[in-house]
C-alpha cells in the first residue's frame, strides 16, 4: 500500500495545508478518502490523475471532508477527452446516499459522474468490505454525526488504520489494534481540547494501547506551535510520531 497525504489541515485556510484527505494505491486499485474544498487541486500538484480513481470513500458527512465530492462528480462528466464509463463507487456511512442527493439538488443534470452514475454503498460499524486489493473494517467512533474510522488489511498481513474525525472512545483500540501505520486525526494540543476530536495525548495514549509500529497526525488546526502536538502524543507513546504535511507518502 502507498499512501498519500493529500490534505492535512482543515477548512481553515492556510498555504501549507489542505482540507483533509487521503489517496491510498496498490497496484492498479486507487482510493480517495474524504476530500473537502480544493482536494481534487492538491491531488493534481501531487501527480494524482483523478480520472484513474476506483472508488471515494468517506468518514463522514461534514464539509471539509465531502466538499470536493461535487467538484469530482462535475469533472467526471466535463473534462474534454474523457469519458467515465464506469460508475462512480462512493462508499460512506449509513445515510450517506441520502446526503448525497441531497447535495447535487439544484445542480444534478451536471453532477452524474459520467455516463456510468453513481454507485453508493453505505456502511455499519463492524461491517466488512472487499474493496481492491484489500479487506475493509468499518468501526463507528464518536462525532456528532455518523463517523466511521477505516481499518484496511492486506492478504499477507499489512494493515492500516485511519480515525476520520472522532472523539476518545473505547472502539479507537478495536480500529487500530497492532497496525502497521495508524493515521489519527489530532485537531488542537493537549490545552485547547475541541469537542469530538482528539487531543495530542489521547492519539499517543491511542497508540500505546493498540501497539500500533508508527503514528501519523493528521486534520491539525493551525497553532502557534506544532511541537506542542508532537510532545502530547510522545508523551504517552514511544514509537515513531510525524505530523502529517501535504504531499507526504508512506509504504505499508
Amino acid at each position: 500500500m502507498i499512501l498519500t497525504i493529500v490534505g492535512s489541515g482543515t477548512l481553515v485556510p492556510t498555504p501549507a495545508r489542505s482540507t483533509p484527505a487521503l489517496f491510498l494505491t496498490e497496484g492498479n486499485f486507487r482510493c480517495s478518502i474524504d476530500g473537502g474544498s480544493g482536494t481534487l487541486r492538491r491531488q493534481a500538484e501531487l501527480g494524482i490523475d483523478f480520472r484513474r480513481t476506483d472508488t471515494l470513500l468517506f468518514t463522514h458527512i461534514h464539509p471539509d471532508h465531502t466538499l470536493d465530492l461535487l467538484h469530482f462528480l462535475f469533472a467526471s462528466s466535463y473534462t474534454p477527452g474523457f469519458r467515465r464509463s464506469e460508475p462512480v463507487r462512493v462508499v460512506g456511512p449509513r445515510g450517506f446516499g441520502a446526503f448525497l442527493e441531497h447535495l447535487r439538488d439544484g445542480v444534478r443534470p451536471w453532477t452524474r459522474g459520467g455516463e456510468g452514475g453513481i454507485d453508493v454503498t453505505e456502511l455499519n460499524g463492524g461491517d466488512r468490505l472487499e474493496l481492491g486489493p484489500w479487506t475493509l473494517e468499518a468501526v463507528e467512533l464518536n462525532h456528532p454525526v455518523t463517523d466511521l474510522g477505516y481499518r484496511f488489511h492486506t492478504g499477507d498481513g499489512r494493515s492500516l488504520a485511519f480515525t476520520g474525525d472522532t472523539g476518545w472512545c473505547d472502539r479507537l483500540t478495536d480500529l487500530a489494534r497492532g497496525v502497521d501505520l495508524l493515521v489519527a486525526e489530532c485537531s488542537g494540543d493537549d490545552s485547547g481540547p475541541l469537542d469530538g476530536h482528539l487531543t495530542a495525548s489521547e492519539t499517543g495514549r491511542l497508540a500505546a494501547e493498540a501497539k500500533v509500529k508508527q503514528l501519523v497526525l493528521t486534520h491539525l488546526y493551525p497553532l502557534p506551535d506544532d511541537r506542542k502536538r508532537l510532545a502530547g502524543a510522545t508523551s504517552r507513546y514511544d514509537g515513531p510520531v510525524l505530523l502529517a504535511s501535504d504531499g507526504d507518502r508512506f509504504i505499508v
